[in-house]
């Protein structure tokens, strides 16, 4: 009695198929388990010359073509061709380290210090530099007494030391990509407001972020001229 009790449970456990209206039915979920491939680590870099390196150095052993892709404006990976299990291997990716411009409002000081130490000096971060030169942090508190009636008047914020017309719109080439390409230049609203600063903010529609991912590209079909031509490399942005 206990064996067939032990025999009907373990018929339980059999997945069964029904054909139903001409579909097939199972009565229970199947769930592939994909065999194990032994893969490479991907590797990290910072720069583009460190992916050049590495496909020079690696590529007679990877033995298949190799695809460069500019992901993002600040983002690369190489990956390989479909292996024989219709997969792809990643095996590098490289980071930039660029700081960029933060959008937003900042005090006269930090935008100085942005402006030399966050962008590439062209027109526009000269106009600013001058712009900023001429206004002042005010903080202080001036009174008038006549000895009938007093008043005080309080100044706080951004001030200009004379009247000057602001451009709306600058251009500006701050680090935003890898620094072996060029940075592109892009629009930025400048906004001046007494309590809040100085504000920087994109106005180009992130346009050129599609600028630094042609730049990433021609880099590498600079760089891997060779091994394009003999068709080992592909370039993709």
């Amino acid at each position: 009695m206990l064996a067939k009790m032990i025999d009907k449970l373990i018929s339980l456990k059999d997945t069964k198929i029904f054909e139903i209206g001409g579909q097939t039915y199972a009565d229970r979920d199947l769930i592939r388990v994909p065999p194990h491939v032994d893969r490479p680590a991907c590797i990290s870099v910072s720069g583009l010359d460190g992916i050049c390196k590495l496909i020079r150095t690696e590529l007679a052993k990877i033995d298949t073509v190799v695809m460069v892709q500019a992901k993002s404006h600040k983002t690369v990976e190489v990956m390989t061709t479909y292996l024989d299990d219709f997969s792809r291997n990643i095996l590098y990716k490289a980071e930039a380290d660029a700081p960029g411009l933060r959008t937003g409002f900042r005090g006269r000081e930090v935008a100085l210090i942005e402006l030399r130490s966050l962008c590439i000096p062209n027109e526009g971060v000269n106009y600013l530099l001058e712009l900023l030169s001429r206004m002042t942090d005010e903080n202080k508190v001036s009174t008038n007494d006549n000895g009938v009636t007093q008043t005080v008047e309080a100044r706080q914020g951004v001030a200009l030391n004379a009247m000057v017309e602001v451009k709306p719109r600058v251009m500006l080439r701050p680090f935003r990509t890898f620094l072996e390409v060029e940075q592109p230049e892009s629009e930025f609203l400048l906004r001046v407001d007494a309590d809040e600063g100085i504000g920087f903010f994109e106005a180009d529609g992130g346009i050129w972020k599609l600028e630094a991912k042609k730049n990433i590209a021609d880099y590498f079909n600079t760089n891997l001229a060779g091994l394009i031509e003999a068709g080992k490399v592909v370039i993709m942005q």
